[in-house]
Parts: structure tokens; sequence; C-alpha cells
């Protein structure tokens, strides 16, 4: 987790926003958090527009929402299990589906 690097809730809003591109390649934008013993991560990737999946209503894939499964306590030793590519915040809202809620 970082700390919190923004000075306003339009700075943050704008780096979530589907309207910006992520200008730092190497920079993943995300969300961690754990529910009900499970660890979740939602994140907008650092990947070029041109490599996102498009997804089946014709709209291209911003964000990407895991569950994480730790090897063990090492940062970044984890495998992954991807429940699904949203094209903006609000589908996530509308469509992700975490232990049977939305």
């Amino acid at each position: 987790m970082r700390i919190n690097e923004y000075t306003s809730l339009e700075q943050f809003y704008n780096e979530f926003d589907d309207q910006h591109t992520i200008k730092d390649c190497e920079k993943s934008i995300g969300i961690e958090f754990i529910y009900n013993k499970t660890y979740y991560r939602m994140c907008k990737e650092p990947i070029p527009l041109t490599e996102r999946p498009v997804l089946s209503n014709g709209k291209t894939g911003n964000y990407d929402v895991l569950i994480v499964h730790w090897k063990n306590d090492l940062f970044g030793d984890f495998e992954y299990e991807l429940i699904g590519w949203y094209s903006d915040l609000d589908d996530v809202l509308e469509n992700c589906i975490l232990q049977q809620r939305k």
C-alpha cells in the first residue's frame, strides 16, 4: 500500500477516470482490500490501450479485478485469479460480483 499522494479528491478521481490514460507505464494504479478473508486487487493496469482486452459489449477493458493468492509473506510472490475486466468504474460497480455480492 502506498501513502496518500493526492492533494484533492478531484486529483484522485482523475487518476482512476476512464477518460485519462496512464502516463507512466511502469505504474499500476489500484486498490487492494480484504473481504471475508479473501485478498482482492482492482487495478487500472499499466498497459497500452492497444493491448487491453475488448469486452463483449465492444468497450475496452480498462480495469481488472483479481483474487490474490500469496505464496508466502514475500511481496511480489503471488498468483492471481482473474474475476473480470471492466470498461470503467461504473462497470465495476454494476457488474463485478465478489462472493455472490455486487
